[in-house]
């Protein structure tokens, strides 16, 4: 059990200050744009830890109402974390009808790792000078981790992902499927404040060697919508678009007269570069997954931009993505979302290689 400060903590003592205007910065409400996330893979290396310079950027799925806890009175809490940590922490804004927010922590790896066990604390509401007691509550920490990395977190037969929980205490549990719309999966950490202190370290630590080996591009990360939660059960989730997870604007909405159990609309943004892979010679691959999922799929002109809430345009995608425009029931949308998001992931392997 972590039911002692960890080394990790210890090395993050050593004050890797942030900047002034990150301390100000207070409830940081947007998230950044772009992919400097946790999207790395590869197991920890046997010399030991990353060197503490080594910057990285967690990205987790949290419920509204601890958000709320972590940003404290006027950003009086987040700016307390961020002051002990040396991290930036950021919460995305909240979407109406949907319970949960991200949690974006970054800077070097001991920074964030300390500062993912004083968030913890801060949820439990207890003193963060003093280590993890047995009565201590376990809290569940989602992080979001690209799909290509995940086999790293996990290690041959799961090997990597018993040796975290043994070093840590904590427990851990990967999804077996992406966050809809997305190329990323849930990794769940559950424990007390040191567990999950000492877990994030071993996972940061996978995340930048994977990095250094093999950097990823192109990852599509998750953006909740409006319309429901990464946890739903009901089956309707939206997928999620872009290039960064931004909660929100993927788009569900009745189409024509059906009865909004049936047809439905989404909206995803795809890279430009890769459109050709989707749509294959003579629109075969196009046409092959919109058999497969039962769906109809356009790809909108460079440039077009989705229509959101109430009829209002929706963010754009970043320069260099495409609207794609889906249109089905929910379970087929889905089905063809991940068809099109497995399709360019092979694609953007091929070209690694």
């Amino acid at each position: 059990t972590a039911a002692s400060t960890p080394d990790a903590s210890q090395r993050s003592d050593k004050g890797h200050s942030e900047t002034t205007a990150d301390r100000a910065s207070g409830d940081a409400s947007t998230e950044p744009r772009g992919d400097s996330s946790a999207t790395t893979s590869a197991a920890p290396s046997s010399s030991g830890p990353a060197p503490p310079a080594a910057n990285i950027h967690m990205r987790c799925l949290i419920v509204t109402q601890d958000a709320s806890i972590i940003i404290g009175k006027g950003g009086s809490h987040v700016n307390e974390i961020r002051e002990k940590s040396g991290a930036r922490v950021v919460v995305s804004e909240s979407i109406p009808g949907n319970p949960e927010r991200i949690l974006n922590v970054s800077g070097p790896l001991d920074a964030v790792s300390k500062a993912f066990g004083l968030i913890v604390r801060r949820i439990n509401d207890e003193p963060f000078d003093k280590p993890s007691v047995p009565g201590s509550r376990a809290v569940t920490i989602k992080f979001m981790i690209p799909n290509s990395r995940m086999g790293s977190v996990i290690g041959k037969g799961g090997t990597k992902i018993k040796e975290i929980q043994e070093a840590s205490g904590a427990r851990l549990n990967a999804s077996e499927t992406m966050l809809p719309g997305s190329t990323e999966r849930l990794l769940s950490v559950s424990g007390v404040a040191d567990a999950i202190h000492i877990a994030t370290y071993y996972i940061g630590n996978i995340l930048i060697e994977a990095n250094e080996r093999m950097p990823t591009t192109n990852n599509s990360s998750y953006r909740p919508s409006s319309y429901s939660s990464s946890s739903s059960s009901s089956g309707r989730r939206p997928p999620y678009t872009g290039s960064s997870y931004v909660p929100g604007y993927a788009q569900q909405t009745p189409y024509a007269a059906a009865p909004p159990s049936q047809l439905q609309t989404q909206q995803i943004y795809i890279p430009n570069d890769l459109v050709g892979c989707i749509i294959g010679k003579g629109g075969a691959k196009i046409n092959e997954i919109r058999h497969m999922s039962a769906s109809q799929i356009k790809i909108m002109e460079p440039g077009a931009v989705g229509v959101g809430m109430n009829g209002a345009p929706a963010p754009a995608g970043s320069e260099g993505e495409r609207l794609v425009v889906i249109t089905g029931q929910p379970a087929n949308i889905q089905m063809a979302v991940q068809l099109l998001y497995s399709r360019l992931e092979q694609e953007k392997q091929k070209q690694l290689r």
